[in-house]
């Protein structure tokens, strides 16, 4: 039977208030005491001990930029540490085990806990396999006035124009929905390993993920989330070089509670899926007569018949 692991990382951000660490070190303790009877081992890394770890120095360094939604994580390398640490974990669990990635941030969504954390196992299987992949990650829930957070809300055309193919590519990806990196479910195969190898790879070009450059912002940018932007354009490039299913990831979560029955809800990029279907007509080969050769090989052939 396949083995299952928890990753996360939680570090205390520097200026943080005391009632900050309480929380953060509170849901630290809750993570490892309630959690661990559901994993086969879990894992919890702040910056110092993932600056231990071989590799590791191009990731989780201060980059000098204050995001005002999250102020502290600038001082973590902007969110290179997600890929980094999956990377470097897939690299050293059992083939075919199963790893979930998952933001520490229990205190901030207490919802996290209303997962069916003994069907986890379960849940995740059903979600890889729903979606024919080998890693999952849902699709934002809701923003607060009920409507689906798109990609350009939270990212750099900048960033898109780096990883995706063409400018057309990158507009379109812009008004895709946007896929959440806080939850990141993985089965450990040569395929999800290819994914986070290029998905590390991408995070150490710092550029991808500070607020500058960005000469022409999207027009419905709000604020950014810098790895999440880089891994949602690494995504939909996968999709729309035909490496994942155009209706990935399927599902979002009604207040980010993993709970397929009751709070698993289905999206489609319905943009997306019309852009595909006509790129593909235009690159289809035609197999009919060329242009300009007439069908009854002579102008003369039976023109009474084609007469009016």
């Amino acid at each position: 039977m396949s083995k299952i692991y928890f990753l996360s990382f939680c570090n205390i951000r520097e200026g943080a208030t005391e009632e900050e660490r309480k929380s953060l070190l509170g849901s630290l303790g809750n993570i490892r005491l309630l959690l661990d009877p559901y994993f086969d081992d879990l894992w919890i890394y702040d910056r110092e001990s993932l600056k231990s770890l071989p590799g590791s120095d191009n990731f989780c360094n201060p980059l000098g930029d204050i995001l005002n939604l999250n102020p502290g994580i600038s001082s973590v390398g902007s969110g290179d540490f997600k890929p980094f640490l999956i990377d470097y974990t897939l690299k050293n669990i059992e083939e075919g085990s199963i790893l979930i990635y998952h933001d520490c941030n229990f205190s901030k969504y207490p919802q996290y806990w209303q997962t069916q954390w003994g069907r986890i196992k379960e849940t995740c299987e059903y979600l890889l396999d729903i979606n024919g992949s080998d890693f999952f990650s849902p699709f934002e829930a809701d923003l607060l006035d009920g409507n689906p957070p798109l990609v350009g809300m939270h990212g750099k055309r900048y960033t898109s124009d780096k990883i995706l193919d063409s400018k057309e590519d990158s507009d379109i990806v812009s008004g895709c929905f946007e896929i959440a990196s806080s939850r990141m479910i993985v089965r450990n195969t040569e395929k999800s390993r290819e994914f986070f190898r290029e998905y590390k790879n991408l995070c150490e070009d710092k550029s991808l993920l500070m607020r500058n450059p960005d000469p022409e912002p999207y027009q419905n940018f709000t604020h950014l989330c810098p790895e999440q932007h880089v891994y949602n354009c690494l995504i939909y490039k996968y999709i729309l070089d035909g490496k994942l299913n155009i209706s990935f990831p399927t599902y979002y979560f009604v207040d980010r509670r993993l709970i397929i029955e009751k709070y698993a809800r289905y999206r489609i990029n319905h943009k997306l899926w019309k852009y595909m279907g006509d790129r593909k007509i235009k690159r289809k080969e035609p197999k009919s007569i060329p242009d300009g050769k007439d069908i009854r090989g002579s102008q003369k052939f039976r023109e009474d018949i084609f007469s009016t």
